[in-house]
């Protein structure tokens, strides 16, 4: 069922979708989409955020030609709707028998009808596009892991053995939410960054359901290091993956990239997309280790449906940022955990 339908360009017609999950999901598996289009981030956003979202559909007569996946972020003046917000990427996912400049045109127009003036937009660059948003990191997995174990190198393979002699154990399942999440939000609280609410992560998790699960690595018992793992078709992503730095001379977090990526190796993933980077960073340096190519991000806005170059993502860096990071870096951890969602919740 559809909150709002509005008639644009003749034959298209947008649509506020609310509840039609299992067409949403249909949608962007018949049109090659991605985990961040999935109709759960909508769930995840309302729930944990309270954002509005604008999750619409183009249609044509009775068919969909097109998705795009919205929440506005609440703001002083003009709204400012991102696709996806908290997410690599996303965008405008148009089936191949349509016009995408029609199909994109009519979201606009339906959009600026409802007083959405400003649209951020994240995508997967094309072929030859310019980063804008920095990097995703994609490594394609072999079809066994003791191909990607002679892959990796020597260094890589010596940390992963370090690891396993100092008698760290891994363990899966969704029940060590709590364990993820407190080893989430202590590293962001010393590296500077405002801590996602512990809503969002139980949110993702709860929405996603059997899509969705959660690797430690420990010590003696204790979570030393933890990952968030989702599965999109023949991908493995991991939108949340910590370890706590007291602990990195036992290298948890080479043996927590090793069996993840061997476990998704043993149930036949393709790929593995480690997430969001920029060139060149300690981030970026860790996953080429294990064979990770750069993909791209191309990050951009419309303001009253004109294209401009610029993103919410321009704000994390630069002088000021480092600033506002190394003072939230000093604060003491119980007050980040009060603060860090409520600001969290407008840096998409």
């Amino acid at each position: 069922m559809s909150s709002a339908s509005n008639k644009f360009l003749g034959e298209y017609e947008v649509k506020l979708i609310t509840d039609e999950r299992i067409r949403w999901n249909d949608f962007v598996n018949a049109n090659s989409g991605s985990y961040c289009h999935q109709y759960e981030w909508q769930l995840v956003l309302r729930n944990a955020y309270r954002l509005k979202t604008f999750y619409l559909a183009i249609t044509q007569g009775s068919d969909w030609v097109g998705i795009l996946p919205l929440a506005v972020i609440p703001g002083i003046g003009r709204q400012k709707a991102v696709s996806v917000p908290y997410c690599n990427y996303g965008g405008l996912l148009v089936a191949q028998t349509a016009d995408v400049n029609h199909v994109k045109n009519a979201a606009l127009a339906f959009l600026r009808h409802q007083g959405i003036h400003l649209l951020e937009v994240r995508e997967l660059c094309k072929m030859g596009g310019i980063s804008s948003g920095g990097v995703t990191m994609l490594l394609d997995l072999p079809k066994v892991s003791d191909a990607l174990w002679k892959r990796i190198g020597d260094k890589a393979r010596n940390q992963v053995r370090k690891a396993q002699r100092s008698g760290l154990e891994i363990q899966w399942g969704r029940e060590q939410a709590s364990d993820l999440y407190g080893i989430y939000a202590k590293n962001m609280g010393r590296l500077g960054t405002p801590v996602h609410a512990r809503a969002f992560v139980d949110g993702i998790l709860m929405a996603f359901g059997d899509q969705a699960d959660v690797l430690t690595v420990r010590l003696q018992g204790r979570a030393i290091a933890a990952m968030l793992v989702l599965k999109f078709g023949d991908t493995w992503i991991d939108p949340i993956a910590s370890g706590l730095v007291e602990f990195k001379k036992f290298n948890p977090n080479m043996l927590l990239y090793w069996e993840a990526l061997k476990q998704a190796i043993s149930v036949g993933t393709r790929r593995f997309d480690f997430g969001r980077s920029q060139r060149e960073s300690g981030t970026y340096k860790f996953k080429t280790q294990w064979g990770a190519v750069a993909i791209p991000l191309n990050y951009y806005s419309y303001v009253n449906g004109i294209q401009v170059a610029s993103a919410s993502t321009d704000n994390y860096r630069g002088s000021k940022a480092a600033i506002f990071s190394k003072v939230w870096s000093k604060l003491p951890g119980h007050i980040q955990l009060v603060l860090g969602p409520k600001i969290r919740r407008y840096i998409p």
